[in-house]
């Protein structure tokens, strides 16, 4: 069965958010890591899939703005699977990427999943951009992107341990406009899924690198970032399943995430009354 369950010799009960907040900083470490070990390995082999199943219990709940400014929660979606997940809509490598999988899932599925999509760009992310992304993915009727001010998205971001992005609002507002820019020459996009391709290797060892004991809040020192446009533009990237009566079940890195795997767990989730 794809998505497991708890049983009499799990751990003792922690919060969901502590929970959640160490599980997706540990996704943070890895991906990190992975890019030392990218720039030193010999060989590329697809890494082993490695996912989390988080406290049973109710996924925390929110009020924000969706792409059409209608008020959104996740009890809305209530008797749906609910594919929870965080992105910004000027990312042109591991969001769309992510995204895709996430859309040829439930594609594959054929319904009673929606898709929850919350910003980590609250600068950039525009109902108007939100609209473009979630139709280029095929998600549109599919997928509610949600939108909001810093204040207002930093509960969400808290209680599911996500790292939002660290760009200023100089550096948010030109990577918008480079987005545009992009999206303006390339209004088609390629065929599913879209080939997420790591950037450059560093030429150079990151600094800090050797250091015994390197500071934890420096993510540069782990090489180079799983996104093209740098560490300021790296956050928190993992798929979080919730089932139809709203409790949390299943979480998956974006380097573990496969569209194929992801539909069977779906179609658990949809089997159970």
């Amino acid at each position: 069965m794809a998505v497991a369950e708890r049983t009499q010799s799990s751990p003792p009960a922690v919060s969901p958010v502590r929970r959640l907040a160490l599980i997706a900083l540990m996704c943070l470490v890895l991906g990190g890591i992975g890019g030392v070990l990218a720039a030193t390995a010999t060989r590329t082999e697809r890494p082993v899939a490695q996912r989390f199943v988080p406290l049973r219990e109710p996924a925390y709940d929110f009020v924000l703005r969706d792409q059409d400014g209608r008020p959104a929660r996740l009890a809305d979606a209530r008797g749906k699977v609910v594919a929870l997940t965080f992105i910004y809509a000027n990312c042109r490598d591991l969001c769309p990427a992510e995204g895709n999988d996430v859309a040829a899932a439930m594609d594959e599925v054929g319904g009673g999943v929606e898709a929850y999509i919350v910003s980590v760009d609250p600068v950039g992310d525009t109902p108007q951009r939100a609209r473009d992304w979630i139709r280029r993915r095929g998600l549109t009727g599919k997928a509610r992107y949600l939108l909001g001010t810093r204040d207002q998205l930093r509960p969400v971001w808290i209680h599911y341990g996500i790292a939002p992005i660290d760009a200023t609002r100089e550096e948010a507002l030109a990577a918008a406009a480079a987005g545009d820019a992009f999206r303006a020459a390339n209004p088609n996009p390629p065929a599913k899924p879209w080939p997420y391709v790591p950037p450059p290797e560093p030429t150079e060892p990151a600094p800090g690198v050797d250091d015994a004991h390197p500071e934890a809040a420096d993510l540069a020192y782990r090489g180079r970032a799983r996104h093209v446009q740098g560490w300021a533009f790296e956050h928190s990237a993992y798929v979080l399943l919730i089932d139809k009566r709203g409790e949390q079940r299943l979480g998956i890195p974006f380097e573990s995430l496969d569209s194929r795997t992801l539909a069977r767990d779906m179609r658990v989730l949809l089997a159970e009354p």
